[in-house]
This record gives structure tokens, sequence and C-alpha cells, in this order.
């Protein structure tokens, strides 16, 4: 069984008025192992895993798409993604060379639902969601009960979209991140932002899945490499390693 925290916030999830444009919210889904929440635990090490606290949040920025992940009974089709998705290998080949250690990780989502259509590209949906008032707002609440729930000393964004939500978070901290690039990024490699009276870090990678775009950052922080470094360098802020 996954920790109560988790089964907590999942109920949180379930109850809110998640409706938008091309949407398919996760409540109704069996929940898988192994897999970013809220499709599965959040945890690398599923139901048997523990929640971290004060350690490290991951955010992408939605699961995918249902035809990926849902069959023609309704039931999603994969018990454990830490091993076969395309993000999960690319975090597998970043992560063990930093401070950042899996089972110290809570793995979850800004819009934390599946987007209908069989393409796992959200090119176009995040903008047609940050414009969704009702949307965000939903959205925003809960992932700041996620926050308070993990605590984390350090928050990573993965891809261009999770650093545009957190924009939405802290707006005078992370004001660059709303600007959809690798620049934005680059203009704010890690910053420190409020939580509940305490500081976290905030750092973005580019998406794990497609490692090319990681040249597209600027030195010092270009590539893989570039990246890596920069991850130890907010884990080294945050306390962490």
């Amino acid at each position: 069984m996954p920790p109560e925290e988790i089964d907590s916030l999942r109920k949180k999830l379930d109850q809110l008025d998640l409706k938008g444009t091309k949407i398919r919210p996760f409540k109704g889904l069996p929940v898988m192992d192994k897999a970013f929440f809220p499709g599965g635990n959040g945890l690398f090490e599923g139901s048997g895993g523990t929640l971290p606290r004060d350690g490290i949040l991951v955010l992408g920025s939605n699961f995918g798409c249902v035809a990926d992940f849902i069959d023609e009974a309704g039931n999603l089709v994969r018990l454990d993604e830490t091993f076969s998705s395309a993000t999960w290998k690319g975090l597998r080949s970043i992560l063990p060379k930093t401070p950042i250690k899996f089972d110290e990780c809570f793995f979850t989502n800004a819009w934390p639902y599946l987007h209908e259509g069989k393409s796992n590209l959200t090119k176009g949906l995040i903008s047609i969601w940050l414009r969704d008032d009702s949307l965000m707002k939903e959205g925003v609440r809960f992932f700041k009960e996620t926050l308070s729930t993990i605590q984390p000393r350090l928050i990573v964004a993965l891809g261009t979209g999770a650093p545009i939500f957190l924009s939405r978070i802290w707006p005078r901290e992370l004001e660059a991140w709303g600007g959809n690039s690798t620049t934005s990024m680059d203009e704010i490699p890690m910053a420190e932002v409020s939580l509940d009276c305490r500081v976290a870090v905030c750092t973005a990678i580019t998406h794990p899945s497609w490692p090319p775009n990681a040249n597209l950052r600027k030195a010092p922080y270009q590539g893989r490499e570039g990246e890596i470094r920069l991850l130890k360098e907010a884990a080294a802020r945050a306390g962490i390693g």
C-alpha cells in the first residue's frame, strides 16, 4: 500500500472540478505502482516506498496522452513506468550522477491528468491550459496541497511546461520562467522560494526524454553534463548530498 499521505492527496485531487480542453482526469482509474503521480504513486519504489519529507519534488508537465495509457475497456495498460518510458530512462541516466537519490524524490505533474489524443506532445495544449483560469485555479490549489505534504527542499522542473507552471506559483521569484523556452530557464538557473515559513530551491532542466534539447542551453549549463552540473549546484544550495 502507498503511504496514507499519497492516498490523501489522491482523494483531494479526485474532488477537484477538473474541466478543460482535452483533459482526462484520473478519477476512477486504477493506480499504477511505479509512475509519476497521479497515474502512479509518485515513488520510485512504488507502493513499497516511503514518502520523502524535506527532500526533492520532481515536477513534470502532465502524465501523457489517453491513447498511450488507457485501453478500450478504460483500464490503465501499464504497471511500471520506471524502466519503460523515455522520461524515466532519461532520469535514470541523469540523477545517479548527482546527489539526488531516487528514494528521496516525489515525482508528480503540474497538470495532474491525461490529455486526449494519440500523441504525448502537449504543444499548444499547455498554452490553452494556462489561459483557463478555472483549471489553473484548481491546479495551483492542489499543487500547494502537495507542497505542504512533501515540504521539499529542492524542486526540479522538467521541460518548459513545468517551469511556466511554477512561475504562476512564485511570480516574483520565477517571473522569467513564464517565457516558455530554454532561454527563460537560463535567465534563472535556480532560485530560492518561500514555502510555509521555510525556503526551497527551484531549478529546471530540459525534458529528460529528449537529450538534444539540453544543447540549447547556455554555458555553463549547456548539454547533459551542464545540466548535471546545474543539479549538483542546486542540490548543494538546498543542503542535499
